[in-house]
């Protein structure tokens, strides 16, 4: 499932084994935004297709965003914890201090999944 990119949202691709979360979100209505991905999420994590990878990388995220995000996370980490094997990859561009701190942040708050923070290059 595929949730195109617009001014103020990010892209969002989901399969059974993977998510890919890219761009800027600041969606003016985050529930109308959220709500649709957060069951397509539930939907691919309730296969059994084995290890599930997402891969995040924001940015710009307003404080709504915000908390979607601790949702999200709250459901993978809910998820690792029923016995699902999941890899959150945050990545942040290296001249990006605010996303490479919230990425630290988010960290903070998993312990059931594996969590690697990754710098990239801006292409």
């Amino acid at each position: 499932m595929i949730f195109e990119a617009s001014q103020r949202t990010p892209q969002v691709e989901l399969t059974p084994t993977s998510c890919l979360i890219r761009g800027e979100c600041y969606p003016e209505n985050i529930s109308e935004w959220s709500d649709p991905i957060l069951k397509a999420l539930e939907e691919c994590l309730g296969n059994d297709e084995g290890a599930y990878v997402v891969d995040i990388e924001l940015y710009y995220f307003n404080s709504s965003s915000a908390k979607f995000l601790f949702d999200f996370f709250e459901f993978l980490e809910e998820s690792a914890e029923g016995g699902k094997s999941i890899t959150v990859n945050w990545r942040y561009r290296a001249e990006d201090d605010t996303m490479q701190e919230a990425g630290e942040d988010f960290e903070e708050d998993v312990s059931a999944c594996s969590y690697n923070m990754v710098m990239v290059e801006q292409a």
